[in-house]
């Protein structure tokens, strides 16, 4: 019986399979499961072949991570520059505040590790890809403040969205309530910053 030979894929695509396979097994098995040999057996690939592309386990994850984060900010800032309304905007924050830090996300998974995330510093995916530039300028449009008010805007929410995530990480709970009072709450205070008693120089 002839052996079925391996697939040879361009070494773009056999890393992002290799970086798919790492996720998988995360996921499907504990971050605990994940070793070199491990990402090999599910990618179908030999041992050797991964140490090609990734010279330690670390490397590998710190990889991942980078590209998890790009596409997950990558996808929020497409939501971001289609929303039609200031309420999407703020929903669209609070919401992937929750989904950046939901157990289980390979996201937060990966960044409870110490030596992986601090492969992001000084760098922030955020800052770079510009979602809280977008966040701004976004508020902006919807508002009628300065980008100084707008910016406290996003501080602001994004404090409150960040505290109730964590809190529905720890405690649990009915997650779209969570939301729905969490964005009830950061609706009460944008007002302020609109309201006609406010210097507009604020």
């Amino acid at each position: 019986m002839l052996k079925e030979k391996r697939l040879r894929l361009a070494p773009k695509e056999r890393r992002n399979q290799l970086l798919d396979s790492a996720r998988d097994i995360i996921l499907s098995r504990g971050f605990s499961s994940l070793t070199m040999e491990a990402v090999a057996k599910e990618a179908e690939v030999s041992n050797p072949l991964i140490y090609k592309y990734f010279d330690t386990r670390l490397a590998l994850l710190q990889e991942l991570l980078g590209r998890e984060l790009i596409r997950f900010y990558g996808d929020i800032k497409m939501k971001l520059e289609q929303a039609e309304a200031y309420e999407d905007v703020v929903r669209i924050a609070v919401t992937s505040n929750f989904d950046e830090g939901a157990n289980g996300n390979i996201v937060s998974i990966l960044r409870s590790q110490p030596d992986i995330e601090a492969s992001l510093h000084p760098t922030n995916m955020k800052d770079t890809l510009g979602v809280g530039k977008l966040l701004v300028n976004r508020l902006m449009e919807f508002y009628p403040v300065t980008r100084s008010q707008a910016t406290k805007m996003t501080v602001f929410a994004s404090g409150v969205s960040q505290a109730a995530a964590a809190q529905w990480r720890l405690h649990g709970g009915n997650r779209a309530r969570m939301i729905e009072d969490a964005l009830q709450f950061i609706h009460s205070g944008m007002k302020s910053f609109v309201s006609p008693e406010r210097n507009a120089d604020d």
